[in-house]
């Protein structure tokens, strides 16, 4: 009953039903400790009039303004490493690459099911060339359900970082994900048509690590094959086949307690791809635990141009404190930091809590806590010169998602939306990175 539309008797509203509200603390922040005092949040940049060079640099190409309408992306980097720039430049140097240009994308339930990545994935596909879906897990996940690509596995086991009982963190893989293998294990994958981006790709990769030789074999769209034999190693292995697919099954054999195996992945040649990571119930902060000589190994195996964290839902709520808040940011510091070390050459992006609503007082509106955590987002991404994307104001700031969910894009929970509400927060991202480029 309390989540049933508001009910009036006489002209008098009647109050929420909530059990529990005798013995639940007080939420509405009129208590001292209840105030979350928002920081000061620095101003975006100045974009200089014109590029400036030291002696021996290229310039810095000069940037479009912010068009009116549009939430931009607000870059801290000074020019530095981590800042928008390397990511431009490897779209400007797309058709000289050996490879596509990636963006690896985590994120809690928001994006779970490739909801939201898989129409950013096609708008950069559609206007920089490129194909697949790119990585997609090798057992079945809380990630598996997605309409952008059909996935069959046998023989694989699945340990999350969520899983804490069943989970050996040293173990884990860029997704916070392992899987195990006893002898032997399948995984087939074809396409879709959820877009027209989905149904081939042009090269499949699996990554793994074993300490005992191991025998993979691929088929290619049911014919082909191609087998490889594995010798033991302690770094990150992959393996992987190219030509034109609308399938691919991988299959291994001889895989024992030492090996562990941690996705696959559907590629172009060339153009961009988006990884999905996405982690249910996931705050973030656990990917500090990824052991870094891991994350190294899959930098040098399979490189990322742009580095994208979204991540809040699971970070507060209508009990949270500053303290809750400014602790959850110290932690997050550790993650972009650990981010840095491993992929010193990539753009990182902090794309903030979504919108999250609730009842009060008769009305739908943001949660506290929401806004507040976003300000402390940005000023994360300032303190440590990486990028920044407001989603909260791009989503419509206060009360955003129930208005969102009024026209079918988002759920009655107020917290997530539906592939159509994806499609439409995709390209107010989009728009945000490619409309000053």
């Amino acid at each position: 009953m309390h989540f049933l539309p508001h009910v009036s008797v006489a002209g008098t509203q009647l109050r929420d039903v909530d059990i529990l509200s005798e013995v639940l603390p007080e939420m509405d922040g009129d208590k001292e400790d209840g105030v979350i005092a928002k920081p000061v949040v620095p101003a975006a940049p100045v974009m200089a009039a014109k590029s400036e060079k030291a002696e021996g640099e290229a310039a810095t190409p000069k940037r479009k303004p912010c068009p009116k309408g549009t939430t931009c992306i607000i870059d801290y980097s000074g020019g530095g490493a981590h800042g928008m720039e390397s990511f431009y430049r490897a779209l400007d140097n797309i058709a000289k690459m050996n490879r596509p240009v990636r963006i690896a994308y985590w994120g809690d339930s928001f994006i779970e099911s490739d909801i939201m990545t898989t129409d950013l994935r096609a708008l950069l596909q559609d206007k920089y060339g490129g194909n697949g879906v790119g990585w997609v897990d090798c057992g079945k996940t809380t990630n598996s359900a997605r309409p952008t690509v059909r996935v069959a596995t046998n023989g694989f086991t699945s340990h999350s970082v969520m899983e804490r009982k069943t989970f050996t963190s040293s173990l884990q893989g860029i997704s916070e994900r392992y899987f195990t293998v006893a002898g032997s294990a399948q995984m087939a994958l074809s396409g879709t048509n959820w877009n027209k981006h989905c149904g081939s790709w042009n090269t499949s990769s699996v990554y793994f690590k074993t300490g005992t030789p191991i025998t993979i074999t691929a088929t290619m769209n049911d014919g082909e094959q191609k087998s490889f034999s594995v010798n033991a190693s302690s770094q990150v292995q992959s393996v992987t086949v190219a030509g034109q697919m609308t399938k691919v099954k991988w299959a291994v054999s001889g895989a024992g307690n030492s090996t562990q195996f941690y996705g696959t992945a559907l590629d172009p040649q060339k153009g961009v791809v988006v990884d999905n990571f996405a982690m249910r119930g996931s705050s973030g902060m656990s990917l500090a635990g990824i052991p870094e000589q891991t994350m190294k190994d899959m930098a040098a195996k399979r490189p990322y141009d742009m580095l994208v964290l979204q991540f809040g839902l699971n970070a507060t709520g209508p009990r949270s404190t500053q303290k809750s808040l400014q602790n959850y940011v110290n932690q997050m510091t550790k993650v972009i930091n650990m981010l840095k070390r491993c992929y010193p050459n990539a753009t990182i992006l902090i794309v903030s809590m979504s919108d999250r609503d609730q009842r009060v007082g008769g009305q739908i509106k943001t949660m506290k806590g929401v806004e507040e955590l976003v300000s402390y987002q940005q000023m994360m991404a300032a303190d440590n010169k990486v990028v920044f994307f407001n989603l909260w104001e791009a989503m419509g700031g206060n009360g955003g998602i129930s208005k969102m969910a009024q026209k079918g894009m988002a759920g009655k929970d107020y917290t997530h939306i539906n592939f159509k509400g994806g499609a439409y927060v995709a390209k107010k991202l989009y728009d945000g990175i490619v409309s000053v480029k």
